[in-house]
């Protein structure tokens, strides 16, 4: 990516700093019966989250770790949010986004958690310490990453013996170029749904237009990191690391079909949340059937033995 297109990336993501947010609606992620379901497809169970299930299940008697790392903090939610576990000793972060960064840092201060730190990076051009890392995390961030490759090595190196590395990210088609059996689905579920649930939660004049693939050259110009090789995330995995598990969270209907609706499917809209469950069940036939895939997952690798 060229500097006219990091710079694009870096304002892009600055200015979405603290926009995303369960309970806000617009996104399919932010609606909490969507993380519900996620957790439950992930975990296997009703009540824990994934993060929860990945500490217990891998993590069990070695609170806190010495030191984990977040790759795309963001404002910093999730190292805030593992506080809550005992995680680790110290908690490394970074981010494109100086903006991200700054209010990452000014929260982290807020809340007195100085065993937090966060510094500004490119993932694409990142160099790591060796053998420094427990854990390191990559939570919505490694599909806006082009030099896949070098990042894996990157990770690889700096994890201690054993290390793991947790992913939770889009794995779909890469620049979201969606086929014409996934478009064509969703535009008929569209197509049928009421219109009360519908309606843009960002235009209330508005109802949700038929979802179209999206250009290359229309890509680029919004954000030119957007899923540049996420279907290439998993393929590639296994060339530097032991994949543990692979658990897909679906997407690949619910992801574009509910962006900016979401927030219409909630208990004050008679039937939506029944309705909301149907798809639920539909993506999860058509994804058993083949007609889908996951377009989404939670990844557990860990570092290969010498």
């Amino acid at each position: 990516m060229n500097d006219e297109g990091i710079a694009k990336v870096k304002e892009l993501w600055g200015a979405q700093v603290g926009t995303w947010r369960v309970g806000r609606g617009v996104h399919w992620l932010e609606h909490p019966k969507v993380q519900e379901r996620i957790n439950l497809k992930v975990v296997g169970e009703p009540g824990p989250d994934r993060y929860q299930y990945f500490v217990r299940k891998y993590l069990a008697g070695r609170l806190p770790v010495e030191r984990a790392l977040t790759l795309g903090c963001g404002a910093g939610e999730f190292e805030r949010g593992m506080t809550q576990y005992g995680f680790c000793r110290e908690h490394e972060a970074i981010d494109l986004a100086e903006g991200a960064i700054e209010k990452a840092k000014e929260q982290a201060r807020a809340e007195g958690l100085t065993h937090i730190s966060y510094r500004v990076a490119d993932l694409n051009e990142l160099t790591l310490p060796a053998g420094r890392f427990d854990v390191i995390f990559g939570i919505s961030s490694v599909h806006h990453v082009a030099a896949l490759e070098r990042l894996y090595e990157q990770i690889a190196g700096a994890l201690k013996p054993g290390g793991l590395f947790f992913m939770d990210e889009f794995v779909g088609p890469s620049q979201y170029q969606f086929t014409e059996a996934q478009l064509r689905e969703v535009n008929e579920q569209l197509r049928v749904m009421p219109p009360v649930l519908k309606r843009s939660v960002t235009r209330q004049d508005e109802i949700k237009p038929p979802v179209v693939r999206p250009t290359l050259e229309q890509m680029n110009a919004v954000d030119p990191s957007e899923a540049i090789r996420s279907a290439e995330i998993i393929p590639l995995l296994s060339r530097y690391f032991d994949v543990l598990e692979v658990k897909g969270q679906g997407g690949s209907l619910l992801h574009l079909l509910l962006e900016d609706i979401a927030g219409n499917f909630d208990q004050e809209n008679g039937g939506s949340l029944d309705y909301l469950q149907r798809l639920f069940q539909l993506e999860d036939r058509l994804i058993a059937e083949g007609a889908l895939q996951d377009d989404f997952a939670t990844i557990v690798a860990r570092k290969r033995s010498a």
